[in-house]
């Protein structure tokens, strides 16, 4: 059985996979992975770690593959061993992506109240995360709390940034978002005749033009921040 001898080793070559687009053989290994986790009743910490990281792999394979029934069981074993496992860490992450993850299954799978339930306590426990907001009115583009909880996140978005060639907001200490992606968001049904929705969409698209004409940083928050360190007299006013 996969991951028997090496559990830390075989998560790599999971996401190696995963990364190749190995997707079969990947859903393969994480079931056999997380099954041989999930049989150990005396699971220690390292352990459980594991096992919520391969949970985790295994319902993103599982969406990728359109296997949503199969993913809606797998984010709900995911959670409930995610609640037993030690505080969060580098390897799995924040706990509200797992939160998002069901929220992403169970709108895929059609049942937008329990998709609903799991994008609101994913955006509260995330403080305000602008690609979990992103994620759920895209899913669910009728939906009209989820609509406004994303545009209420917006409004403390923070300058446009460009990153190579990519337009994004890059909020403190969560995942960055791309421009384009909010835009075409804004443009959805739910927000027509909403100012609010055209005013920070024609916002973003003023900002993106500023800065390809040069009249704005590419990272204007660097850029405040640098402009911070300058003295804010002349020395030689004083002399």
């Amino acid at each position: 059985m996969f991951g028997m001898n090496d559990p830390a080793q075989t998560l790599m070559q999971l996401e190696n996979y995963i990364r190749d687009g190995r997707l079969e053989m990947s859903e393969v290994m994480a079931t056999q992975f997380t099954n041989m986790f999930l049989q150990n009743k005396k699971r220690g910490a390292e352990e459980q770690i594991m096992l919520v990281r391969g949970l985790q792999i295994l319902c993103d394979v599982l969406i990728t593959r359109n296997k949503y029934p199969l993913a809606v069981s797998a984010s709900k074993t995911l959670l409930r061993e995610r609640r037993k496992s030690p505080e969060e860490n580098d390897m799995t992450g924040l706990f509200y992506q797992d939160l998002q993850r069901s929220g992403k299954c169970h709108a895929l799978i059609n049942k937008p109240r329990k998709a609903k339930s799991y994008f609101i306590k994913a955006f509260k426990k995330s403080n305000g995360c602008i690609a979990c907001a992103l994620e759920g009115i895209t899913l669910m583009p009728t939906d009209s709390k989820l609509a406004n909880i994303f545009i209420q996140t917006l409004t403390k978005s923070g300058p446009v940034t460009k990153l190579g060639q990519d337009f994004i907001f890059q909020p403190n200490n969560l995942p960055h978002v791309n421009v384009m992606e909010v835009i075409t968001a804004l443009d959805l049904t739910i927000y027509q005749n909403n100012s609010t929705a055209e005013q920070l969409k024609q916002g973003y698209i003023n900002q993106i033009e500023a800065i390809e004409r040069g009249e704005m940083a590419a990272n204007q928050k660097l850029q405040n921040a640098l402009d911070s360190l300058k003295p804010k007299h002349d020395y030689y006013e004083y002399i």
